[in-house]
């Protein structure tokens, strides 16, 4: 029998993977632009981390495979991406911060994963949304990819249609503030951009 909920949650597991792809390709394209947020994607790696577990304790399946790549994804983007802080420190910090995660997974309950997944999860989009409130240099490009959150928030959505099917509340509430955060922060780097292109269409006019 078709079950839309786990069909939902499997959609969602792909959408999430799927939203690494952009913002991996705009990273490499110049990986000296600026604006991408390592903290924002180290903990979207660790919270989607927390969901692999968790879905493993508890046998949602749709939570493993998806969120075994992201976790791979958002490494690779955390790397890539210009910080304060070496590739080597942020690897190091990265499986210092797994292997306590898993090290918590293993003797917590599996409510308490589901809830370190949510309080990860919740905190993901800040990090990013805070830096693209500031803002970077006028003229500065941001490497931020649009697409990417765009493609977090499509997957939020099945995430909550999954949630609902599965009476799943921890998941519902995560899903439902990372659809709004993302949603948000989709507006301030579109907002933000066309500022930037403004003034070119001012000059454009005046000498017309």
């Amino acid at each position: 029998m078709f079950d839309a909920a786990l069909a939902c949650g499997y959609l969602g597991a792909l959408l999430g993977v799927c939203m690494l792809v952009p913002q991996i390709v705009r990273s490499f394209r110049d990986r000296s632009l600026p604006g991408v947020s390592a903290l924002s994607w180290a903990l979207t790696g660790l919270s989607s981390g927390a969901w692999l577990l968790y879905g493993l304790r508890v046998h949602e399946m749709p939570q493993v495979p998806g969120n075994t790549l992201v976790v791979a994804g958002t490494a690779v983007i955390v790397l890539a991406v210009p910080s304060r802080i070496g590739e080597r420190g942020r690897a190091t910090m990265l499986v210092t911060a797994a292997f306590g995660l898993i090290a918590s997974a293993v003797v917590l309950p599996a409510a308490a994963v589901g809830l370190i997944a949510f309080g990860i999860g919740v905190s993901s989009t800040l990090p990013q949304t805070i830096r693209s409130l500031v803002g970077l240099p006028e003229g500065t490009t941001s490497a931020v990819s649009v697409p990417s959150w765009l493609l977090r928030a499509a997957a939020q959505v099945c995430w909550l249609v999954f949630a609902i099917g599965e009476g799943d509340a921890v998941v519902f509430a995560s899903a439902a503030f990372i659809l709004s955060s993302s949603l948000v922060l989709c507006a301030v780097e579109l907002r933000r951009r066309r500022e930037r292109r403004a003034p070119w269409r001012e000059c454009v006019s005046s000498a017309v």
